[in-house]
């Protein structure tokens, strides 16, 4: 991933989908409406421009009405669902340490943000800034981004001693930060911060004391190996749970359930990824609409091109040509 592409992890996203599922809300609705596939997120390599995240955020809080949806989501789930960079938060030997350690590596999350850690007179800050224009509102990216680097100064088990920092002006409503963001909270500030007492910088990790009152998802690498799975079975006719179970070697039950966790349904994510697929190919020209139907697991080419009319209006060689005399 360049570093100068302001783009997120798709990985991040995946707890978006499972509290919209909680709250009886589509995930493939709202992602469709900010531009986001279910196959995007289980993608390792299919980073998602950081703007369509942004309104990613807004389109949820608005589905659900909740202004501060992605605080909610920000302060549920604990450090060890984002992957290695929450790992090794929690496996540092002090708050120091996982704070310098967050700043270093938030590149494993998202380009285009900034994350420094300051240090200075008596308080230490993990300070958040946007590089680069940006096209949409960043408010629900921000206070879910505020509530899960709150996390790491929990490490310290001193809730007393944090102070969470907004540049955005203090509402009507804001008091509701207070569950997920503790009740010690500014605003109108210059930056956007997490500050601790310089005092506890040296206080040893209590990673499982923040982790009792947390709920991780299975690791977000298992979402890739459903997607790697589903990619390499769709040619042999064999891309349904059982076979996905046994690539996995977990039992459906297992599979269903994560599918769950992650707000998805299992056809809705085979749905999608052949949907990607079909357009990429035939966007490409290199395979008759035959041949594209093989490659997606259809034993019956008609039942491919109905699909194909259901994901885009149009028939597969009708869609070919119109992209060839129009590209994007």
């Amino acid at each position: 991933m360049p570093v100068d592409t302001f783009a997120h992890n798709p990985r991040t996203l995946l707890h978006i989908a499972t509290d919209l599922r909680s709250r009886g809300v589509s995930p493939v609705e709202v992602f469709g409406l900010a531009g986001v596939s279910p196959s995007q997120l289980l993608d390792p390599n299919g980073w998602v421009p950081r703007d369509i995240c942004f309104a990613l955020g807004e389109a949820a809080a608005i589905a659900v009405s909740d202004r501060f949806f992605a605080s909610r989501i920000g302060q549920t789930y604990g450090l060890t669902a984002l992957g290695v960079w929450g790992r090794t938060i929690v496996g540092a030997a002090n708050v120091a340490e996982a704070c310098e350690v967050a700043a270093k590596s938030v590149g494993l999350l998202h380009q285009g943000s900034s994350l420094r850690f300051l240090i200075g007179g008596s308080e230490a800050q993990l300070r958040l800034e946007y590089r680069g224009r940006i096209r949409a509102n960043p408010r629900q990216h921000l206070i879910g981004s505020l509530a899960i680097l709150r996390k790491i100064a929990l490490l310290a088990n001193a809730p007393e001693a944090i102070t969470v920092r907004f540049s955005m002006p203090s509402a009507r409503g804001v008091e509701d930060l207070e569950e997920t963001h503790g009740y010690r909270l500014e605003f109108d500030c210059d930056y956007d911060a997490v500050v601790i007492d310089r005092a506890l910088l040296d206080a040893p990790v209590q990673g499982s004391r923040v982790n009792d009152a947390t709920r991780d998802l299975d690791p977000p690498e298992t979402a890739e190996a459903v997607g790697a799975s589903l990619k390499h079975l769709l040619p042999y006719g064999q891309a349904n749970i059982r076979t996905v179970a046994a690539q996995m070697q977990v039992s459906t039950r297992t599979v269903q359930r994560r599918l769950r966790e992650w707000g998805f349904s299992f056809e809705e994510i085979l749905d999608d990824l052949r949907k990607a697929e079909a357009i990429r190919h035939a966007r490409s020209g290199e395979h008759t609409a035959i041949e594209i139907a093989f490659l997606l697991g259809y034993s019956d080419p008609s039942h491919f091109t109905s699909a194909f009319r259901r994901w885009t209006g149009m028939a597969p060689r009708e869609y070919s040509r119109t992209v060839r005399k129009h590209p994007i």
